[in-house]
């Protein structure tokens, strides 16, 4: 849409004069298409001043079309700015609630489109600086140009750092069973190594015991903490053998 405009304002000038989402076509590639070009008309200076019984789209029109019928490349800019507004609302219809007549009495006493739901802040003001009052208090077609290619360039960023943030369900699900895999085989060893026969228990026994006699201050209380330690593994192997039993099912 806004290479369109900036197209036209570089023939210096093609005013459309009606600009609105109804008038873009989008083609089988997704290209946009600026069409209905019943109403533009080329000038030299960018103004172009419409006889007084001319037809005027009120919703779509900036404040010097609603009082004097005088159009720019600057009131297609405003124009612009509404369909921007109606592409963010999926389509509803500007000043929905308002009849022609209330919405060029509301534009007139400085009233605007409020922003939309899904409409980012950045994109709001850009469409805010559009509807400026005064013509020349608005973006050029360039500057709004310039302006859109920087908030997709930080959407499209943002995107990326969340992307790759996110693990897929597949790689996630291959952490887990190949964790609960070791998990599993460490505590089969651990099994294996704790059964022992009588005599050897009995002698494990009276090893540890003497061991623990000669064992110096702070060492009993270091394998405590190794005791807990083993604990909260087992509790932490156990979730995740249950979360991928889960995932199977």
């Amino acid at each position: 849409m806004v290479s369109a405009l900036c197209y036209l304002d570089s023939l210096q000038y093609i005013i459309h004069r009606d600009i609105a989402a109804r008038n873009f076509l989008v083609t089988h590639y997704h290209n946009v298409k600026l069409a209905d070009f019943g109403r533009a008309r080329y000038v030299y200076d960018d103004h172009y001043q419409a006889p007084s019984s001319d037809t005027v789209s009120i919703k779509w029109s900036s404040p010097e079309v609603l009082l004097r019928s005088c159009y720019s490349t600057r009131s297609d800019l405003w124009a612009a700015a509404v369909v921007m507004w109606e592409v963010m609302s999926r389509g509803q219809r500007p000043y929905s609630c308002l009849t022609g007549e209330q919405t060029a009495v509301y534009v007139l006493n400085g009233g605007r489109l409020e922003q939309p739901d899904n409409c980012p802040p950045s994109l709001y003001t850009v469409m805010a600086d559009c509807w400026r009052h005064s013509p020349t208090d608005r973006p050029s077609s360039s500057e709004l140009a310039r302006r859109l290619h920087e908030i997709s360039q930080t959407v499209s960023d943002s995107q990326q750092d969340v992307s790759e943030g996110v693990m897929s369900h597949d790689s996630l699900r291959h952490r887990l069973v190949s964790s609960s895999a070791d998990s599993a085989s460490l505590s089969a060893s651990g099994h294996r190594q704790s059964t022992v026969t009588g005599p050897q228990l009995l002698s494990s026994s009276s090893s540890s015991s003497s061991s623990v006699r000669r064992r110096p201050p702070g060492v009993a209380a270091s394998s405590s903490a190794d005791d807990l330690l083993l604990t909260r593994s087992d509790k932490i192997r156990h979730s995740l053998r249950k979360l991928v039993s889960n995932m199977k099912v």
